[in-house]
């Protein structure tokens, strides 16, 4: 009865879960993502309806051509109209779940994937229809692309990384 008991540690006794997946993001960096993102969508839109405003108050500003929208078609600029209005739509849902995750603790697990979820989601739409956006921009006014294609190029880097955050999302579950 004098037989010594052996000390267990936590490296042998415990196996901690560890992905296999090492470039999958945690719940937290998707929904950090996700309200940057909506974040950057409002203060765009703000400087936007700033400028729109000074130009209509009779203030004269010079605007260069670059930012000059260019002439469109009445087909092109339904389309644009619509993917602009899909853009504003789906930027609300991304902000209020992404803002909403990110204020909820760490125990409610569940409820923030699914806003997450609902976030990245949103911003992957948000994106989309911004990259939709800059693709007739460019084909509308080829002459001037060199914004265009940096606006859309970030676009598409703005997509990988939703997609990024989607996939692990799904693959990685809640926290």
């Amino acid at each position: 009865m004098g037989a010594a008991l052996l000390p267990v540690t936590t490296s042998t006794g415990v196996k901690k879960n560890k992905s296999r997946f090492w470039m999958l993001l945690p719940v937290q960096e998707v929904l950090e993502w996700a309200f940057f993102t909506a974040c950057w969508v409002a203060v765009t839109l703000g400087i936007t309806a700033a400028i729109v405003f000074a130009g209509r108050s009779g203030t004269p500003i010079h605007i260069p051509s670059t930012l000059q929208p260019p002439d469109l078609t009445p087909v092109q600029e339904a389309e644009v109209e619509s993917f602009g209005l899909g853009f504003l739509w789906l930027s609300v849902p991304q902000a209020a779940a992404s803002a909403v995750g990110l204020l909820l603790p760490r125990r409610h697990a569940r409820g923030r994937w699914y806003l997450a979820l609902a976030a990245i989601v949103s911003a992957t739409g948000v994106h989309y229809m911004s990259t939709r956006i800059s693709l007739f921009l460019i084909a509308a006014n080829p002459g001037n692309i060199g914004f265009d294609i940096l606006a859309g190029g970030g676009n598409v880097l703005g997509l990988g990384f939703d997609l990024l955050g989607l996939i692990s999302l799904l693959i990685g579950g809640p926290e």
